[in-house]
């Protein structure tokens, strides 16, 4: 790799002057596919085509579906990603709530031969609503999860096990607004556990309906359930600051067209794919396959855009032929943090979590200090994941590195915080693309372990990677 491929400068205050952060930003992860549903992945920005409340919007940053084969790690090299292809994790939510009481054995039965028949369990997760609006978990999201790609082999005996313990008459005091109230409040809390994963993350919500109960305040003039129904915006923003997509999934049972025309909805609020009268292995393989098409794209649509209302979004293709699968609105939810903050919030998130993310690409290659305790690590940043602004035949961006000691139950002390300002030439940008971004840094420490921490400040994206230094 050559040396000194960009310059960084450390709290270049000149740069941030004259290239200050932009405000909330809007993010979409659209699937484009033909007309056979295959996805198309060599599309550009100019192929795609955004209007927000009917008021065209340009791309602020795009990036295609990552299909590149990961090189093998050399000794003592550590990385957040374990191939070049976008990573995905599904979580399946069995929904004891929705489907009603005819309907729950034939879908647990039908479900308990459909799971062996799955390829891996890898980056796939399981959990049960009670009645009562309680989750239980069947295979948790964890670390140690992770690695078992072959519990949907053995899945059914602690499923059965849930079922026959849960399956009991509904309880009487929990009437349609409280059962909308617990199956979103279900819905936010896996989401909120996806958060801490790299890559898309879906919740495919086996399902046969949904109660919708609608605001009293809020006049249902449109005939629209999204606008009027109760807890639907909350829902929305935590499931867009998540970054999650919902695929509702209609096993076995019957449906009338307004449940059908609910469970659509849902999956147009979040960006999925509404799925009905599908094997599971089938659906699980196109949940992927989506995940992988996917482009990611912001756009900032000002200030005043945020104004607590709904927001009609339409993202087309100029290609002849190829139709996009997006999320088609949002909840324009005020932000009144400075952008400072909210890039806190998110490293504190990455800093917290219990795994890496992989937002930003990294990797790590940690050599001695010779007699001085500690490590010289050499980080390598993936500019795909980052906005870098081309100004004055340049590209300059703002990140954030923290590089903190941790040991077997978290953090160890301070972590070390850099900001830092990429500025680099076009041939030094083109050769960044296949090499990466270095960062050099000697990090004395005593700890056994590191974890490394980059954050885009201009887009909220964070990466993170842990590893042994002992």
């Amino acid at each position: 790799m050559s040396k000194a491929v960009f310059t960084f400068l450390v709290a270049a205050s000149a740069l941030l002057a004259q290239a200050p952060a932009p405000g909330p930003l809007v993010r979409l992860y659209p699937v484009a596919v033909d007309a056979g549903g295959q996805p198309v992945t060599d599309l550009t920005a100019d192929d795609f085509k955004i209007t927000d409340l009917n008021k065209p919007e340009s791309i602020f940053f795009f990036h295609p579906p990552a299909h590149e084969t990961a090189s093998k790690p050399d000794v003592l090299e550590f990385s957040n990603r374990a191939s070049g292809v976008t990573p995905h994790t599904t979580a399946v939510l069995f929904d004891m709530i929705n489907l009603t009481d005819a309907d729950r054995l034939e879908n647990w039965r039908t479900l308990d031969k459909m799971f062996p028949q799955l390829e891996s369990g890898e980056h796939l997760y399981f959990y049960v609503l009670n009645l009562e609006g309680t989750l239980i978990p069947i295979h948790a999201m964890g670390p140690k999860a992770a690695d078992d790609k072959t519990w949907p082999q053995n899945v059914a005996a602690e499923f059965d096990k849930v079922m026959k313990k849960y399956s009991h008459a509904r309880a009487v005091q929990i009437g349609a607004e409280e059962q909308q109230k617990r199956t979103f409040k279900a819905l936010e809390d896996i989401a909120n556990n996806l958060a801490m994963f790299p890559g898309r993350r879906d919740i495919l919500w086996v399902a046969n309906g949904l109660t919708v109960v609608g605001d009293p305040k809020i006049p249902n003039s449109s005939g629209d359930w999204v606008e009027w129904a109760l807890y639907v915006p909350h829902l929305a923003v935590t499931l867009a600051g998540d970054e999650v997509a919902v695929d509702p999934y209609v096993l076995v049972g019957d449906l009338s067209p307004d449940v059908n025309y609910n469970m659509t909805q849902v999956s147009r609020l979040t960006g999925g794919h509404y799925y009905s009268r599908q094997d599971l292995k089938t659906v699980v393989n196109q949940v992927a396959q989506d995940a992988a098409g996917s482009y990611t794209m912001f756009y900032d649509p000002g200030a005043d855009n945020w104004n607590n209302k709904w927001h009609q979004l339409r993202v087309t293709c100029q290609r002849s032929g190829v139709k996009v699968q997006v999320r088609e609105r949002y909840y324009a939810v005020a932000d009144s943090r400075t952008p400072v903050e909210r890039n806190k919030a998110a490293l504190m998130q990455a800093f917290n979590a219990p795994i890496d993310m992989g937002g930003v690409g990294l990797r790590v290659k940690i050599s001695t200090l010779g007699s001085q305790p500690g490590v010289h690590l050499q980080i390598i940043i993936d500019p795909s994941d980052l906005l870098l602004r081309q100004q004055a035949g340049k590209y300059s961006g703002a990140l954030y590195c923290l590089i903190s000691d941790r040991n077997a139950t978290g953090a160890v002390g301070e972590p070390a915080v850099l900001d830092l300002h990429p500025d680099l030439t076009a041939d030094q940008y083109k050769a960044a693309l296949k090499e990466g971004l270095p960062l050099p840094q000697d990090h004395p420490t005593s700890a056994s372990m590191v974890r490394v921490i980059v954050l885009d400040q201009n887009t909220n994206q964070v990466g993170s990677v842990t590893f042994p230094v002992k």
